[in-house]
């Protein structure tokens, strides 16, 4: 994965984390993201701190949030099996992406499907599942 992808891939995991934060502990990691400006180091540190306050309502197997692929409309570039850090995707023995590892998706991450240039990735509707993050 190149150091702008992963780049791309953090902002949007980050992005998805703060979604459904508490006005408070977002003004809070938005002013330490600034300060650490691109020091990558420490901004993955802000980001893995607030991931161990980043809770669950049910366990991760129990909600459904995973994208789902348009097999018609993939061309099997492979952009989202290289951009996903949590390997939710694979390759299958026909050269075809699968959805092999739905419940390592990130809650309410979609970075995957703005990078599909086919458009053939889709989540469900994000707001039927904002009830299942909370942060402590």
């Amino acid at each position: 994965m190149s150091d702008e992808t992963k780049k791309t891939s953090m902002k949007m995991a980050t992005w998805a984390m703060m979604t459904n934060m508490p006005l408070r502990l977002k003004a809070e990691i938005t002013i330490k993201m600034l300060l650490a400006g691109s020091d990558e180091k420490k901004r993955r540190e802000i980001m893995h701190n607030v991931g161990e306050r980043r809770r669950l309502t049910l366990p991760r197997d129990k909600i459904e949030w995973y994208s789902s692929i348009d097999q018609k409309a993939c061309k099997q570039c492979k952009i989202c099996l290289n951009f996903c850090p949590k390997g939710v995707y694979s390759e299958e023995s026909d050269g075809s992406i699968a959805v092999t590892h739905p419940y390592e998706c990130v809650m309410l991450c979609t970075g995957c499907e703005g990078r599909c240039p086919e458009g053939a990735i889709s989540f469900p509707d994000r707001n039927d599942f904002y009830r299942y993050v909370y942060y402590i």
